[in-house]
């Protein structure tokens, strides 16, 4: 029988049982195997002689430091020494969590070992394929960066421009404002030859897609000398307002179409 109040646990047994009449036991052993963590004994002894011998410890599935056993002997008992035993000891119930907590602990242990094996790259030799698809993988990123500011800083001021010139006519203004565009055209495009150039080079098998952004890049740049042209028709009056009209529609809805070109194709690098 287990009984307990807070951390203080009594266990009571006898320490012999009836198996049958007339028993005569010459020599008995008892070993008496408590929680992990259970300390501070006191027994209590039937009225005849036991005698406590020194204590041992086991170690069973999941133990860290072992059970107690608390280990007696007694000679010469009959039926009349039926009679109980009891054992006073303190133990703390958060014990108990131990096990299940090594548990956890043992499977989050395997859990990391295994995320960090399949991972982490454990070879001595380097992968060039690998280094090489990255480093187009930027490049790429970089060409993209460019186009976008050829497409904000060029083609979209380049129409501006236009839009300018055919409200203001000012001939000064076009000249200094096209010089500027013009030199930061020159800049980004040098940029773009030289990332392509790259990327061809690291990746052969790109050479294509390459080719084809930059066919599309040149018929940008054919439309953006169309409608600069066009704004020195406006300037020195020599194309009517209706015929203006049209040919810029029919300019920017072909820039449009060309910007998504070279959209697409950047894509496929």
């Amino acid at each position: 029988m287990l009984m307990h109040s807070g951390q203080n646990y009594k266990l009571e047994f006898p320490f012999v049982d009836h198996s049958y009449d007339n028993l005569v036991i010459d020599d008995v052993e008892v070993r008496v195997i408590l929680p992990e963590g259970a300390s501070g004994f006191e027994i209590v002894y039937p009225n005849y002689e036991i005698t406590r011998e020194a204590d041992d410890k086991i170690k069973t599935y999941l133990d860290t430091f072992g059970r107690p056993v608390l280990v007696f002997s007694a000679k010469n008992l009959e039926e009349n020494h039926i009679k109980n035993i009891e054992i006073y000891y303190k133990f703390n119930p958060i014990m108990l969590l131990q096990e299940p907590l090594l548990v956890v602990v043992a499977f989050m242990v395997i859990f990391a070992t295994v995320i960090i094996i399949v991972r982490l790259d454990f070879s001595i030799s380097v992968d060039e394929n690998k280094e090489a698809r990255q480093r187009v993988a930027y490049l790429v990123e970089e060409l993209f960066n460019t186009t976008g500011k050829i497409k904000s800083g060029v083609s979209d001021e380049t129409v501006e421009l236009l839009a300018t010139v055919k409200a203001k006519r000012d001939a000064k203004q076009f000249k200094n404002a096209k010089k500027e565009i013009d030199a930061l055209y020159k800049t980004l495009t040098d940029e773009a030859t030289a990332v392509t150039k790259k990327i061809a080079s690291l990746s052969p098998t790109l050479t294509d897609r390459v080719a084809e952004f930059n066919r599309r890049e040149g018929e940008r740049k054919t439309l953006l000398t169309s409608i600069s042209a066009l704004a020195e028709k406006v300037l020195g009056d020599k194309i009517s307002k209706t015929t203006c009209t049209e040919q810029e529609n029919n300019l920017l809805a072909k820039l449009y179409t060309a910007q998504t070109a070279i959209e697409d194709s950047l894509a496929a690098l």
